[in-house]
């Protein structure tokens, strides 16, 4: 028997949420992703009562960005938030160009 699974557009929200509540929260030696309680306290402060699939997913998707924010920290690996990254060489082409 094939799992069910939520509507495609069901989780759109979730994204919001992420960067409401987190994406990460401080643990001892830098940024963590989400815990359980850390969800709970702000669903109890936003009036909500997720899902237990949304609750999982927001798990999910805080660790998903924080470890590509680790990733990024390579010049060449793009960051999870997007528009600061350069290609590869794009100093140099820039500079080329303006010579």
């Amino acid at each position: 028997m094939a799992p069910q699974y939520p509507p495609i557009d069901a989780g759109a929200h979730l994204i919001q949420y992420l960067f409401e509540v987190g994406p990460g929260q401080a643990g001892s030696m830098g940024v963590v992703p989400l815990s359980h309680g850390e969800l709970r306290a702000w669903q109890d402060n936003m009036g909500l009562d997720l899902e237990p699939w949304e609750t999982q997913l927001l798990r999910r998707l805080s660790g998903e960005y924080l470890g590509q924010l680790e990733k990024a920290r390579d010049s060449n690996c793009k960051p999870p938030f997007g528009g600061l990254y350069r290609a590869p060489n794009l100093s140099k082409k820039i500079d080329d160009a303006l010579d």
